[in-house]
């Protein structure tokens, strides 16, 4: 049988999968998508901020933000006893507005 062929390469499709994966969490959606309309600077929010603009217990927004960092999703500074959250892929945010395109025609 002849393989598939694709635009993209095995390798970038595991890898996308992988990322879809850890988006699929509602929660952890609502956080990049905060942090992609971020009023601080470069769009960066504190864990503070993140949880309350949320409504969300701070251990569960905490969670949420180490898988997110972990996974590549974000990336953090820490600025005195504070650690400030901002979006290493900025991309993601295209493909959260897609998703909620979609999600108002279903």
């Amino acid at each position: 049988m002849k393989p598939l062929l694709s635009r993209v390469e095995a390798q970038q499709l595991d890898r996308a999968a992988a990322m879809l994966k850890v988006l699929s969490h509602p929660k952890r959606l609502a956080i990049v998508d905060l942090l992609g309309k971020g009023k601080g600077k470069d769009n960066q929010l504190s864990v503070t901020d993140i949880y309350q603009a949320l409504d969300l217990p701070q251990a569960i927004a905490s969670q949420h933000l180490i898988t997110l960092k972990d996974r590549g999703v974000l990336k953090s500074t820490k600025v005195g006893t504070k650690i400030y959250y901002s979006l290493a892929v900025p991309q993601l945010l295209k493909v959260i507005d897609t998703l909620e395109d979609y999600s108002g025609k279903v």
